[in-house]
């Protein structure tokens, strides 16, 4: 292009070829419609052999921040920092449904393979009558307490090895056995010092290998500090409601987490409905258990408690309480003058907020104590409250009660 400058006359130019279209300053409208024409025809045939110079040119700055990174000396702090994260960050496991064998409900129970325990009566190992855990080194297991009542001439099957296996004791308010069997050749479970959240997955590990592998069953934690009623009418409380039922045959089974560690053991319980102990309470009882030898009877009101509703909360205008669904009959509550649909709002010197305020207070007091009840009943103009009337007006109503036993024995060896 002819420069520009001080003295510059166009007229005096000599007409020559025209000028680039892309080194002048204005192009005729058609001229760029034309230019992108053509730059869309020259990007279709050279689509098919760009990737190879985006990817040189993507390797490249890569090996430049490389290059960089070597060169300003990163701390190593910060890799370690970022391997604890991803060992400690929460595992949400993915699995095919939620019931059944699958692959990671079997590798993530594989470490406590043998310190799951099968229990069976007399030399009939084809018929479990439960699950069990080896706890400790000495011979220790953690079983159901209501899946061994009564049973005599049991023998576990410790690894691969059947063993004879003697009840230390029982605690049926928890659910809790201790059974002892020789030292075994076997390491006893690791067990998980983490929380379980609800929703979580967890695994109920089996002994019995079945001809698919080992006996699994993928599980979901539906709630948590749950009260549930044997058929006996003995009370489990602080558990772990699980979202499959399990048949008898799994009482006493591990509840493995998504890190492998043992978390719970199930418990069997009526109605469908499976529960699980968290270990931590379960060490605790096997623990008293196994100094005292035995439990003592523990003293027994006579109802099955249910947790209040948020909506009963605001009908009676109370901050708490456990519903009374159910009163057994000759019971310290029938006695009474209890009925099912009553509130209890305390028991003694305990304001009673929700179920484990109750059972916390009976397990504190021993059979043939006097207690003072507080609980709430509809006003009805003719007979007793029921759950159908309970948003009826209410009144507040003390009675002494004597408390029961609730019939619990020590199972001790023989």
């Amino acid at each position: 292009m002819v420069p520009v400058g001080e003295g510059y006359d166009d007229e005096d130019q000599v007409p020559g070829a025209p000028v680039p279209a892309p080194d002048r300053l204005w192009r005729h409208p058609a001229e760029l419609g034309a230019e992108q024409a053509a730059a869309n025809l020259a990007a279709r045939q050279a689509g098919g052999r760009r990737w190879p110079s985006m990817l040189a040119s993507f390797l490249a700055g890569a090996a430049l921040v490389g290059l960089a990174w070597l060169f300003t000396d990163p701390s190593p702090t910060t890799i370690q920092n970022i391997e604890t994260v991803v060992l400690e960050a929460p595992i949400r496991p993915v699995v095919d449904g939620p019931l059944g064998l699958n692959e990671w409900a079997i590798e993530v129970t594989e470490p406590n393979r043998q310190s799951a325990v099968t229990l069976h009566l007399g030399g009939d190992a084809a018929v479990p009558i439960a699950q069990a855990i080896l706890y400790r080194s000495d011979g220790h297991l953690l079983t159901s307490a209501h899946a061994v009542n009564g049973a005599t001439d049991i023998n576990a099957i410790v690894g691969t090895v059947s063993l004879p296996a003697q009840v230390v004791a029982a605690d049926f308010v928890s659910g809790i056995a201790v059974l002892k069997v020789p030292t075994p050749d076997v390491e006893p479970g690791i067990f998980s010092e983490g929380s379980v959240s609800a929703r979580d997955q967890v695994v109920a590990m089996g002994a019995m290998a079945s001809d698919d592998g080992p006996l699994v069953r993928v599980v979901e934690v539906l709630s948590k500090d749950q009260v549930a009623v044997t058929a006996a009418g003995h009370h489990l409380s602080g558990l772990f409601q699980l979202s499959e039922p399990l048949d008898n045959a799994w009482a006493g089974a591990p509840i493995v987490d998504a890190r492998g560690g043992i978390v719970a053991m199930g418990v069997s319980t009526r109605n469908g409905v499976t529960y699980a102990v968290p270990t931590s309470l379960a060490f605790d009882i096997a623990q008293d258990l196994t100094d005292k030898g035995s439990t003592a009877h523990v003293a027994w009101l006579g109802v099955v408690p249910e947790r209040l509703t948020d909506s009963l909360k605001a009908e009676r205008d109370l901050p708490g309480g456990v519903l009374v669904s159910k009163v057994w009959s000759e019971s310290a509550a029938a006695k009474g003058g209890l009925v099912a649909g009553d509130i209890i709002l305390g028991i003694g010197s305990v304001n009673v907020l929700e179920p484990n305020d109750l059972l916390s207070a009976l397990r504190a007091s021993d059979p043939g104590d006097i207690s003072e009840l507080r609980y709430s009943r509809p006003r009805l103009p003719d007979g007793p409250a029921s759950l159908s009337e309970s948003t009826m007006e209410s009144e507040i109503h003390t009675t002494q009660v004597v408390l029961g036993s609730q019939s619990l024995r020590a199972l001790r060896s023989s």
